[in-house]
């Protein structure tokens, strides 16, 4: 391979989580990759007139809109790349215009989904097509949910990250790894699904075609904006660690806790579903077989009965308890919108609502370490674990899901999300030869240096 040149590009990583966006500059030519967090938004789903959980698009998109002002305005950009949550979606009318704000996964319209999966040909017809865990507000479901005034009206449906880059460049498409969130796609076949449309009640005229990481969809200002791992759980996925491989599983912790390995093909088995495990396309190829826990969502509900304190300091305080503590089940669908957290928590632990925060969010993480385990077992064949994303942060975490497995636990980056959109980016401004080659770059560049994946991270205004 020729060396590599000496200095590097740098991109722009556009990721929006369910509770914050960031825009990133990353430098490419770090090794590893060196992160700047030039802008960042909270933010959640707000209920619109009729008591329906939508997203705040238009400050969203603003946002945005100013986070990539600002990184452009701290040096040249060679290329930009979206990534956002999956399943959700927006409907753009004949001229490209938003029909109505995107609906939240969180709202409960989708309770009557299993009339869905039995025009679909019941669950097992349907997850051997799509490969796709049966959960309430799949795409499908939400679809099928959706107000028929407002469907009447779309001529496109499309998921959030390419909503985005339709924003920046005005294409209409769909990226591989966010449509195959929906449970419309024909995993075998790689492209939507007219049968499941029309089991949905969707005019399969407005899916939009389907292309790859990696592909250009346009520019914005005349800088490239590339198709990535628009669904952020592929994009950490990328980035999971130098040392990724088939024995090393992973688990993704923001929001949610998505615990999994890579594998070349799908598992479509009756084991797999009736385990509940999803396949979800890869971004770079092949698929992450993996099952959804509750994550940071449950501490985050809480912490707001509680006056909002930081989630650190949440954290901090639980370190030191040591009880024996009963453990919550973080798969149950009961967490998904209660309308008290602290209340839906406590009541699964036999607590009253006023117990002590400390041993609430102790609880919440043991759990949380006991459920992963579980899902490990459930893989086998499992030597290590990487730990990602803003949930790794969490040394009580890390320290008892070790101890539960016996597994050695290690600690990728924090912001992984922004980090694997950036290295697609590398590989289709040519950076980078490969997957591989990639996430070569996440190991230190200094022999000796010990082998923990991850990144240089900073926000603007750190010194």
């Amino acid at each position: 391979m020729a060396a590599r040149p000496a200095g590097g590009p740098v991109v722009v990583a556009v990721d929006f989580g369910a509770s914050s966006i960031r825009v990133c500059r990353v430098d490419l030519g770090a090794r590893p990759p060196a992160v700047e967090v030039v802008h960042r938004h909270g933010h959640g789903p707000v209920a619109d007139g009729a008591g329906r959980l939508r997203w705040d698009w238009e400050r969203l998109v603003a946002e945005m809109d100013a986070g990539l002002v600002a990184a452009v305005a701290r040096g040249p950009v060679a290329s930009i790349g979206v990534d956002t949550w999956g399943v959700d979606y927006g409907l753009l009318d004949e001229r490209g215009v938003l029909v109505a704000p995107p609906f939240s996964y969180r709202d409960d319209r989708t309770a009557g989904y299993a009339s869905v999966v039995a025009a679909a040909g019941g669950p097992a017809a349907l997850y051997a097509t799509t490969g796709v865990q049966l959960q309430a507000f799949n795409t499908i479901f939400q679809v099928a949910a959706h107000d028929r005034r407002e469907l009447a009206r779309a001529r496109h449906l499309v998921l959030l990250p390419e909503l985005l880059v339709h924003h920046l460049t005005g294409a209409i498409l769909a990226e591989r790894t966010s449509a195959g969130t929906t449970g419309l796609v024909d995993i075998t076949a790689g492209d939507w699904s007219a049968d499941l449309a029309a089991a949905a009640g969707l005019d399969p005229a407005l899916l939009p075609p389907i292309g790859a990481a990696g592909e250009c969809a346009g520019v914005w200002h005349g800088i490239p904006v590339h198709l990535v791992g628009g669904h952020d759980t592929a994009s950490a996925v990328v980035a999971m660690g130098a040392a990724a491989g088939p024995h090393v599983a992973f688990v993704s912790a923001g929001t949610w806790l998505l615990v999994g390995r890579e594998q070349a093909a799908p598992d479509l088995g009756e084991a797999a579903r009736a385990g509940n495990f999803t396949n979800e396309i890869g971004a770079l190829g092949g698929v992450r077989f993996l099952k959804n826990l509750a994550g940071s969502w449950l501490v985050e509900g809480c912490r707001r009965a509680w006056g909002d304190p930081p989630v650190a300091d949440l954290l901090a305080a639980a370190a030191d308890v040591d009880d024996e503590l009963p453990l919550l089940d973080v798969a149950d669908e009961r967490f998904l919108h209660p309308s008290d957290m602290l209340a839906e928590v406590t009541a699964a632990l036999g607590w009253a609502i006023e117990g002590a925060p400390p041993l609430v969010v102790a609880a919440i993480v043991a759990s949380q370490a006991a459920g992963t385990a579980a899902v490990l077992d459930r893989l086998g064949g499992v030597d290590e674990v990487a730990v990602f994303g803003g949930g790794g942060r969490s040394a009580r975490y890390r320290r008892s899901l070790a101890a539960r497995t016996g597994l050695p636990v290690v600690q990728g980056p924090v912001e992984a999300t922004a980090l694997g959109n950036a290295l697609v980016q590398g590989i289709a401004l040519g950076r980078y030869a490969d997957l591989a080659d990639a996430r070569a770059q996440l190991a230190p560049a200094t022999a000796g240096t010990a082998a923990v994946a991850g990144a240089t991270v900073r926000t603007a205004g750190d010194r």
